[in-house]
């Protein structure tokens, strides 16, 4: 240890740390511990602090919505076996397996309050697009309330917003 102090009073900033005044000498060491102590709040508690804080607002935000779940569990399960009891279907996980069957991307699927499907295809064939309306039509009752079609500079290829219901 002594070869360290040793070592570091034969620095050159050590040298021209003590070849100040005692003055001077109180003056630097103070602004040496006030970069200190502003390093430690920059890199450690800084950083902790805000951690904790996010940490804090995101366990907050999980029990607003553990405590919203639980208030509205049971109109939930109500609605869920009405809707049950009605006998409704649900059209897009139809819609998502005819498409994958007839090899179609669908672009975008929009349900609307109605219960209407708005479906968007882009550069998709013409061909496979009806094959895959007249399958959703004879095999699972879907019909179709409009639809609009757009050319593309791919022959046999369109852009189309589908409305099923």
């Amino acid at each position: 240890m002594s070869e360290l102090t040793r070592r570091m009073r034969q620095s050159a900033i050590a040298r021209w740390y003590f070849g100040r005044d005692q003055m001077e000498q109180r003056v630097f060491a103070g602004l040496a511990l006030l970069v200190v102590v502003a390093l430690l709040w920059v890199l450690v508690w800084k950083p902790v602090s805000d951690w904790r804080t996010f940490s804090v607002n995101r366990h907050q935000n999980a029990q607003q919505m553990l405590d919203w779940i639980l208030k509205n569990e049971q109109a939930a399960r109500q609605s869920a076996q009405r809707d049950a009891g009605a006998g409704e279907r649900s059209l897009i996980p139809v819609i998502t397996r005819a498409a994958a069957a007839h090899e179609i991307s669908l672009n975008r699927l929009q349900p609307e309050s109605n219960g209407i499907i708005s479906v968007a295809l882009q550069q998709q064939s013409f061909n496979q697009i009806i094959g895959w309306i007249a399958q959703l039509e004879e095999n699972n009752g879907v019909s179709v309330e409009r639809a609009n079609f757009d050319d593309t500079d791919a022959p046999g290829y369109v852009n189309a917003q589908i409305r099923l219901n």
